[in-house]
């Protein structure tokens, strides 16, 4: 590689192109970070540091702000948890105005799972299906950081569809607020959203919006069929599979008897 770009690019994104290796990707910008530092001591102060020592520090400062994410996190997802819990039996799906379609994107997570579901599916103003996509990875560190990554997967692919008018719907406000600009990033999720917003400015018209968990069950079934994947190879589909005839049947006859 001849750009710096792509070397900085290469090394950030190195457990996802060697998702089964015993690497810790998280440690290199922390190494990066103790290199600069340490270069500024040597050309203002004369002071050399040691291979061995720059790489303990960084272990120690990754270790530190994993602790401080962590805590965000899980106060983060106890809200949102319990705001859930509350509002899923009064919220349902609903279809995007004409001319728009409608991204529902979801993660699904667990603790004690190697690998994460991301799944989402696109309808239009009729909520018929043109869209949904399902794929396995790597077990992710958070339930937020899988559901950031199954939003980026789905605005990347709609952007590079061509598609103009997109609303995203995610049941994660926390997310939603970030990407809008109500709220601060969290260190840990900033390339995630930056590559979200770059997709984003692909689509001449996009909304980005919370909805309960009520209303994103489809995308929900789809992270969670992951589970019954042997390999971490993305299913794009255009007709509506078995397994999530129900879920789509039931979104379109709870908003037409609404309408009715």
């Amino acid at each position: 590689m001849n750009s710096l770009y792509s070397n900085i690019y290469h090394v950030l994104n190195i457990k996802k192109e060697y998702p089964r290796e015993d690497i810790q990707a998280e440690i290199v910008p922390w190494i990066l970070w103790r290199l600069w530092k340490n270069r500024n001591e040597l050309l203002f102060k004369g002071k050399e540091f040691e291979a061995g020592s720059l790489i303990l520090k960084a272990r120690e400062d990754l270790e530190e702000w994993q602790g401080s994410c962590q805590a965000k996190i899980t106060a983060a997802e106890k809200i949102e948890a319990k705001r859930a819990t509350t509002s899923v039996q009064t919220h349902t799906w609903k279809p995007p105005p004409t001319d728009w379609l409608k991204c529902n994107s979801d993660g699904a997570w667990h603790q004690n799972r190697e690998t994460s579901g991301l799944g989402w599916i696109c309808r239009d103003a009729i909520g018929h299906v043109l869209w949904a996509e399902a794929r396995a990875v790597t077990k992710m560190d958070s339930s937020i950081l899988t559901e950031a990554e199954a939003l980026r997967w789905g605005a990347e692919t709609l952007a590079g569809f061509g598609y103009k008018n997109v609303i995203f719907e995610t049941d994660s406000l926390s997310l939603v607020k970030m990407i809008n600009g109500n709220e601060e990033v969290w260190p840990v999720l900033q390339p995630t959203v930056e590559m979200i917003r770059h997709a984003l400015l692909r689509i001449q018209s996009y909304e980005v919006r919370f909805y309960p968990r009520g209303g994103n069950k489809a995308a929900d079934r789809i992270a969670k069929e992951t589970i019954t994947f042997v390999f971490n190879v993305p299913q794009l589909y255009s007709v509506v599979p078995l397994w999530l005839n129900y879920h789509v049947r039931s979104d379109k006859t709870v908003y037409t008897s609404n309408i009715g």
